[in-house]
């Protein structure tokens, strides 16, 4: 195993462990190998004035009692070497030339004349008292020894010499024993401390990880702070920290906005649920991925260089774009962006609020709608008696002269003219119901019912084109409404579907209950209505009818924003449905009977 790599992994208190038994045995070993060298020496000086002391009484003793007879010497040497186990010494003899005594270690073959070849021979040949203290001087034994060399001498003469010493091995061997035991003592006495410190730390470790859970926690009672009264500071300012970030996450999750955050490369970090359901998203399938999956593939651009003017330090307040869905749905969306600043100030990502205003747009769409059409109702008004008057005396004449036996050959020419009035006279009868602001009179009637009235009617138009009417009609509650005027809203609606239908299609009427609003939906199998028609579908004179006025949409639009309801459209190649939501109860603007 890597060291380097355990300790680089390690957290902080393994490391402070780490680092304190590092250096304590480093101490150790530093005591340990003080401690052999100190009692190698003081071993080495011991065994100095042992050995000098020894060959002094050797000395004494062999010369006061020297008899020629030299075998006695030996017994006398095994006496001394039971004394002095650790040393070597003998007595040389000059005229023998041949060790003459010696210790008990040494046998006769071990006593052969001492070659002349020998270092030791040399200090032998010196005649003089001498210290042998060398690694490199060797005795018999070939090992580094310690030891004296001294001549015996009678009445003045030399002849021969004692030597005594012992191994230099045997003395460093007797300090790391020694060593040895004060190591033992040593790591004993620091065993106590050692797993006090163990403990100690411990219970440090244990602290920490309390106060990180307590950082994040209300309850920080677990952490005691009188075992670290240091960081009761540091605990109380993460605590209201930490409470502030709760706060603002609860906001930004509960939002009803779609709130985003992104990094400077404007890849998303963050969504909240409202941004993950107005979006169709989960949270894993937008972490990491570039902003721009989110934006109308022609709007991808667009978007970058209003995120880089957030990164340089701008902000960006109610910016409308629109946006994409997961299901390739196009959104309309107002965006404030601001850029996201750490302690130091620095820009270190981007928050964006979504606000969705699709539904606001098409009510904007829909109240620029209507008010066109309460313009043109307002002008109309102001006009229809104006014309109707001199038309009501036009068509008396028409009749008069038709009725005429002498202008019978133009009778068909009055009854034509009488025809176009009656027309432009019902087009003035839109108009004004497009001017029609005062609140109306409403009373409970049954969807159901006012649609099963106009199906025989309905049918026999359709039976002209060979279609078929279907009616799938829900039990639904009594809705309070005006049924003349919902009456035409159905008529218009089915009617405009019969005339964009090919013969043998199938049209569809539906109601139902959804969200305590009463809803009529009613289908056709035409081609559908195009995306330039759709922009504009509603306003007065739009038709693609070869003979329409282009009235009875927009007469449609005004009955049902008159009675507080909606109107929506779903158009393919399939066909179209119109959907109409009436509201179970009525406001301020309808009158009750």
């Amino acid at each position: 195993m890597n060291f380097r790599n355990v300790f680089r992994n390690a957290n902080t208190i393994k490391k402070m462990y780490l680092y304190l038994t590092i250096v304590l045995w480093a101490l150790i070993i530093i005591a340990t190998a003080g401690s052999f060298f100190g009692i190698s020496q003081y071993l080495i000086y011991e065994r100095r004035a042992d050995l000098v002391s020894l060959s002094n009484y050797l000395n004494i003793d062999i010369q006061s009692s020297f008899r020629e007879r030299q075998e006695d010497l030996q017994p006398y040497f095994n006496n001394i070497s039971k004394e002095h186990p650790e040393c070597c010494f003998g007595y040389y003899d000059l005229k023998a030339n041949s060790i003459i005594a010696a210790n008990s270690e040494f046998a006769e073959s071990q006593l052969p004349p001492l070659s002349a070849g020998e270092n030791f021979y040399e200090l032998l040949k010196s005649s003089q008292h001498e210290l042998i203290e060398d690694q490199n001087v060797v005795g018999w034994s070939r090992k580094g020894i310690l030891g004296i060399v001294m001549p015996v001498g009678v009445n003045k003469e030399t002849r021969g010499f004692i030597w005594t010493y012992t191994k230099i091995n045997d003395i460093y061997r007797q300090a790391l024993k020694y060593s040895i035991s004060i190591l033992g003592l040593i790591l004993l006495l620091l065993l106590i401390p050692f797993i006090s410190t163990w403990h100690m730390i411990r219970k440090i470790k244990k602290q920490f990880i309390l106060f990180a859970e307590s950082l994040f926690k209300d309850d920080g009672d677990q952490f005691d702070t009188r075992f670290l009264p240091e960081l009761t500071p540091i605990l109380r300012a993460a605590k209201v920290h930490s409470q502030q970030l709760r706060i603002f996450e609860a906001m930004v999750r509960n939002s009803n906005d779609p709130i985003t955050t992104i990094d400077l490369e404007f890849k998303i970090t963050s969504m909240n649920p409202a941004g993950q359901k107005l979006y169709g998203y989960m949270l894993e399938e937008v972490l990491g991925k570039h902003i721009t999956i989110l934006a109308v593939p022609n709007e991808s651009q667009e978007l970058i260089d209003i995120l880089s003017r957030v990164r340089a330090g701008e902000e960006i307040i109610s910016y409308d774009m629109q946006r994409q869905k997961k299901d390739g749905t196009v959104i309309d969306v107002s965006l404030s962006i601001s850029p996201i600043k750490d302690d130091q100030g620095h820009i270190s990502g981007i928050m964006g609020i979504h606000r969705d205003v699709t539904e606001k747009k098409k009510i904007q769409a829909e109240m620029q709608k209507l008010d066109g059409l309460n313009l043109i109702g307002q002008m109309a008004a102001s006009i229809a008696h104006e014309i109707r008057n001199p038309m009501t005396t036009v068509r008396g004449f028409l009749q008069l002269l038709g009725s005429k036996v002498s202008l019978k050959e133009f009778k068909s020419y009055f009854e034509l003219m009488v025809e176009e009035l009656d027309r432009a006279n019902s087009i003035i009868t839109e108009f004004l119901s497009l001017s029609r602001n005062s609140p109306i009179s409403l009373s409970e009637h049954n969807l159901n019912e006012i649609i099963n009235k106009l199906l025989p009617m309905l049918r026999a138009d359709a039976l002209k084109n060979e279609t078929t009417i279907i009616a799938e009609l829900e039990n639904i509650p009594n809705v309070k409404l005006n049924e003349r005027e919902i009456r035409q809203v159905i008529l218009n609606l089915v009617r405009n579907a019969l005339e964009s239908m090919p013969s043998g299609g199938i049209i569809r009427i539906n109601t139902s209950l959804e969200n305590n609003k009463a809803v009529i939906r009613v289908n056709d199998q035409g081609s559908g209505i195009p995306a330039r028609v759709l922009e504009n579908i509603g306003k007065p004179f739009l038709t693609t009818k070869k003979n329409g006025t282009g009235l009875g949409l927009p007469v449609t639009y005004n009955i049902v924003y008159r009675h507080g309801g909606t109107i929506s459209i779903e158009t393919g190649p399939g066909g179209t449905t119109f959907i109409i939501k009436l509201p179970m109860y009525s406001n301020k603007n309808l009158v009750e009977k």
